[in-house]
């Protein structure tokens, strides 16, 4: 190949580069879907999972979202059995799927429109030792607030709500999953509950500029959970 040829062959090469670039960005937007799952250190009661789409328009909390939902009447507006607010055990596992398209929906709403797919699985509640009617919540001291009390701040309890940031890399190839068994005892993994009462995820706009700008290639979130008291019933 003469020196001339060669540097038609480079010189073409490097003008459909921008085109291979540009087309592997929209492959990768296209499919760019983000997994996150959280599952608690105990046992499934269901095999199926419950789903549901979750958007601004059905929360009227639009900072984040709330699993399992609890907006009134959850399974006439959703479609779902009333065993889907998990109240006997609270949640086992949540999955939380988002797309880069929901990503530029909040980017470019400024932060009015969120929308996230969610689908759990309630945890099987532990075996009752001793006669019926035993397995009950441990009594809170005299005039100490009751532990279940949706929002209570408890120092180490079972209720604090704990926060943790999940990555996901390369639109979706890499993903962070926060599953058992648990790192340490006191690490920051729904793996060290039983049970989880709540899964919270809010909605941050920053996170969905970066999944944005980067192109899906790097797609963060932040989730939060309550861990179910032992003994006792998911209160909410």
């Amino acid at each position: 190949m003469s020196r001339t040829s060669r540097r038609a062959a480079v010189a073409a090469s490097w003008h459909r580069a921008p085109a291979v670039i540009a087309a592997l960005i929209l492959v990768g937007l296209s499919s760019g879907c983000y997994h996150y799952r959280l599952r608690a250190n105990g046992n499934p009661l269901n095999s199926t999972y419950f789903r549901r789409t979750l958007d601004t328009s059905s929360n009227s909390r639009q900072t984040g979202f709330v699993v399992p939902p609890t907006e009134p009447a959850i399974q006439g507006t959703a479609g779902l059995p009333s065993s889907a607010d998990c109240k006997a055990n609270g949640l086992y596992e949540v999955a939380v799927t988002s797309k880069w398209t929901s990503a530029a929906g909040t980017v470019f709403s400024f932060g009015h429109r969120s929308q996230v797919d969610v689908e759990w699985l309630c945890a099987k509640e532990a075996p009752v030792i001793g006669p019926t009617g035993a397995h009950l919540r441990p009594s809170s001291p005299a005039g100490s607030p009751n532990p279940g009390i949706q929002g209570e701040r408890q120092t180490g309890g079972p209720e604090v709500l704990r926060r943790r940031t999940v990555h996901s890399f390369f639109w979706g190839a890499v993903q962070q999953n926060l599953l058992p068994p648990a790192p340490a005892s006191g690490s920051k993994t729904p793996a060290t509950c039983k049970s989880m009462s709540e899964v919270r995820l809010p909605m941050s706009y920053g996170y969905a500029v970066l999944t944005v700008f980067t192109a899906g290639i790097w797609s963060p979130m932040r989730v939060g959970w309550r861990c179910t008291a032992e003994g006792g019933h998911a209160v909410r």
